[in-house]
């Protein structure tokens, strides 16, 4: 018993002797993901917590298309930005928009939009960012529906509202002459009769056994380049992230293992230099980054018919994040002194960086800081860059911004990791 109780108290001594993997692994990486978890999920549960940015392309430019913008304005989780078709298109090609909105030349809205037909409305999507599509749908249906409220309960928009829903009626077939002059005289009766303190104010309702549908809105392709052809060609850059992930985990990890089993002593007796010895260690943590790149993208390619729209600008994204991923695996290697310390602290900070990079959660639900913070984590430069070479069409002057972000942070992370490097081995 009293061996169990020394072993027992110099496993624990030794534990509490690296502090460092000690608060990561044990208790400041478990506090740390609670806290992102549980903000993550107050965006989920609560709704978005930011409007999403939405271009708005009217091309009507008449009193219903007006009426209807202003019922958009209302709704606090949209964020209208009004251009021309063009330059939506491509700002959504680039993600820096979710989504643009056209009001096409013929449009207008009446109950019937609600019975047999789409709403008079056109939605163009970034294809990665389809989560956002639903709640897209919604508050575009919320809004429809309020201005038809609006109007009915307005005595002098009424008159016009009808006629709009005569003349849908009319186009479809629904009605006869007979029986479109007949519900004309009921309708322009009701509207005599009704006033503005006794008008029905509640949205208005599918026929009886047929649910008030969402999903009515035509979605436009961002020109030939942003269509992926199959669901694999929006998922894979996010499965090459995780690849790397793995891979920087593992090679700090490794690192380590080589100061505790001596090996490092030996190279730093040997006549090289540690520049040469780092670089080393570098160059073969930046072809196995090349490695697991080349071969997720092999097999998507082969086995599930993932395209390659723009080699070059593939080529570029891939080595920089490479040269990040360097970087980053030489800072993760000094978090810690133990192999196990330095796994726990590597996952920790990964595990962080894809959540704030938007490699688990769709980037509407979470909060503007955490924005921010993922705006500094490689994984959202480097899912930009896989996609912008395999389905978005970037060109080599697209990748120049996250190719930039990407070789910064590589190099940050590198000069750091070497700084703590040469203080450790004084």
């Amino acid at each position: 018993m009293h061996a169990v109780i020394v072993i027992a108290g110099k496993s624990l001594l030794l534990l509490w002797r690296d502090r460092m993997g000690f608060f990561w692994w044990m208790v400041g990486f478990p506090m740390l993901i609670a806290v992102l978890i549980g903000t993550i999920f107050a965006g989920v549960l609560e709704g978005p917590t930011r409007p999403m940015a939405v271009g708005l392309i009217d091309q009507a430019r008449s009193t219903d298309s007006a009426a209807f913008i202003e019922a958009l304005r209302q709704s606090p989780g949209l964020e209208l930005r009004p251009g021309d078709l063009a330059a939506a298109a491509e700002a959504v090609r680039t993600g820096r928009l979710t989504a643009y909105l056209v009001l096409p030349e013929s449009f207008r809205l009446s109950p019937s939009a609600f019975w047999d037909k789409r709403l008079p409305v056109a939605v163009g999507i970034d294809p990665a960012r389809r989560a956002e599509l639903a709640f897209l749908e919604a508050a575009v249906t919320e809004s429809a529906l309020r201005m038809l409220r609006d109007q009915w309960a307005d005595p002098t928009r009424r008159p016009h509202m009808i006629q709009a829903w005569l003349a849908d009626l009319a186009e479809t077939g629904a009605l006869g002459p007979a029986a479109r002059a007949g519900l004309e005289t009921a309708l322009g009766a009701v509207g005599l009769y009704l006033t503005p303190s006794t008008a029905p104010v509640a949205a208005p309702t599918a026929a009886p056994g047929v649910p008030l549908p969402l999903g009515r809105l035509e979605t436009l392709p961002i020109g030939q380049a942003l269509r992926p052809a199959s669901a694999f060609e929006v998922c894979f850059p996010l499965g090459m992230i995780w690849g790397l992930l793995g891979l920087a985990a593992e090679c700090a990890a490794a690192l380590a293992k080589e100061r505790q089993s001596g090996t490092l002593l030996r190279l730093r007796i040997a006549p090289v230099s540690r520049l040469s010895r780092v670089a080393g260690e570098g160059l073969a943590t930046f072809l196995a980054c090349l490695g697991v790149m080349s071969l997720l993208l092999a097999v998507g390619t082969v086995g599930f018919g993932v395209r390659v729209t723009g080699l070059p600008a593939l080529a570029m994204a891939c080595a920089a994040t490479g040269v990040c991923f360097v970087g980053l695996t030489l800072l993760l290697s000094e978090m810690g002194r133990t192999e196990l310390a330095v796994s726990g602290a590597a996952w920790a900070v990964l595990l962080v960086m894809a959540m704030v990079g938007g490699g688990m959660v769709p980037q509407m639900f979470l909060p503007e800081w955490m924005l921010a913070v993922g705006a500094v984590s490689p994984v959202k430069w480097a899912i930009l860059g896989f996609e912008g070479g395999i389905w978005r069409g970037f060109g080599p002057g697209d990748m120049l911004r996250p190719c930039a972000v990407l070789v910064g942070q590589g190099l940050a992370c590198g000069l750091i990791g070497f700084a703590a490097l040469c203080r450790r081995e004084r």
